[in-house]
């Protein structure tokens, strides 16, 4: 059996070990520099307040991604899931001019998913669901090339751009319905809209882009509303924003007391052959054609509190188009919070003329209670309608929705 060191022996070996690794360490820097090597020095100790784990972090070289930033892996943002949901009540009698009956109309639901799979390429899938008609789709499905911020293409099913009401949908406008569909139970729908597809969608492409971060913004595209042999529909949108700013593709009717903004809008739409004659008409097509133009103001007033008031005027042109000339206008009052959110009353007035010279007008008058902005509201809505020829309905309406990512 061997005899232990002497703590002599122990002390010695170890400084020789020392000075033999800090020679090493320091020799082929003199050979580098073709000099002799410096004495050896003895090592630092670490200070006792540091931790192992901490020196250690600190003497790892970096990676050859960290050394050279060129080839460093482009980190995108994450995708974002979103779920949008509405549902409302109808009070409205067998005789649409009483309230004595009562009917769920809305159980409607929308799947939002989006993100960027390269620095200029997006991608926007969302999908709606009706409960009440057990039925599903695709709303939206876009590739978006954002080239740069006052050009980009986005092609697939989208929002066909041409006036601030499709562009903001009804979870961004303070009504709880689109302007431009007066209802009354038992009569056709007087629509006086643009034309757009399902949800205000359709396959096509858009060029769109903003200038002055916002301040002007354009939106121009061509979209296929039938068969192949169908003329396409080509729809356009230009907005300016005087106070504010309104950047991006979609839209707002309501920015729910978040900033000022002043602004006007105009768009337009024309399709060759695009205003059909009745079915089993010998008649042939005439050209559709569209010109709107809108207003949009919304100030904040202190407390917590603002001010809506917004407008929009269309024109139709075209043989068979069961519209002349629509227009609305609405005014709206946000308090400050009041419990949970603001109290929100609006009254909106629409009026259209059909092409058979008969007038119809709505009048809604509303109330809402805004908890989180368009992620939570509540409102309650009394509708007169009248189509004229002694058509007239009133109907009161309950609904909720909520935004959720």
């Amino acid at each position: 059996m061997r005899e232990p060191m002497t703590p002599s022996i122990l002390r010695l070996v170890g400084a020789g070990c020392c000075g033999l690794a800090a020679w090493c360490v320091a020799l082929p820097g003199a050979w580098a520099a073709d000099e002799p090597p410096p004495p050896a020095a003895a090592p630092a100790a670490a200070p006792a307040t540091t931790p192992p784990a901490a020196v250690a972090a600190e003497e790892k070289p970096p990676t050859s991604a960290e050394a050279m930033p060129a080839t460093r892996p482009e980190v995108l943002p994450p995708i974002q899931v979103g779920a949008w949901l509405r549902a409302g009540a109808r009070f409205q009698g067998p005789d649409p001019k009483s309230l004595d009956g009562e009917q769920v109309d809305t159980i409607y639901g929308e799947l939002h998913a989006g993100g960027k799979i390269h620095k200029n390429v997006s991608v926007t899938l969302n999908l709606n669901a009706s409960g009440l008609a057990k039925s599903a789709g695709i709303e939206d499905a876009i590739i978006g090339f954002d080239i740069v911020e006052p050009f980009h293409i986005w092609i697939g099913q989208l929002l066909v751009p041409v006036d601030r009401a499709n562009s903001a949908g009804p979870f961004f406008m303070i009504p709880w319905n689109y302007p431009g569909f007066l209802t009354v139970p038992g009569v056709p729908t007087v629509v006086a809209a643009p034309a757009e597809g399902p949800s205000g969608r359709n396959g096509g492409a858009v060029v769109w882009g903003n200038f002055a971060e916002g301040k002007f913004k354009y939106l121009a595209g061509a979209f296929q509303t039938g068969s192949a042999s169908t003329s396409p529909l080509f729809s356009g949108r230009l907005n300016l924003a005087i106070v504010g700013e309104e950047p991006g593709f979609w839209g707002n009717a309501t920015y729910f007391g978040d900033k000022d903004v002043v602004a006007v809008g105009v768009g337009g739409q024309y399709q060759k052959n695009g205003s059909a004659p009745p079915t089993g008409s010998m008649l042939a097509p005439d050209d559709y054609a569209e010109v709107n133009g809108d207003a949009l103001v919304e100030y904040r007033v202190g407390g917590g509190a603002w001010v809506t008031v917004e407008g929009a005027y269309y024109h139709y042109k075209g043989d068979f188009n069961p519209v002349k000339d629509h227009f609305y206008v609405l005014g709206a009052f946000a308090t400050g919070p009041l419990g949970l959110g603001s109290l929100q009353p609006m009254v909106r007035y629409q009026w259209a003329k059909t092409q058979n010279d008969v007038t119809t007008s709505a009048i809604d008058a509303a109330l809402s209670y805004i908890i989180k902005g368009p992620a939570l509201r509540l409102i309650a809505t009394f509708q007169h309608v009248d189509l004229g020829n002694d058509v007239v309905g009133n109907s009161l309406q309950l609904g909720a929705q909520a935004i959720f990512f």
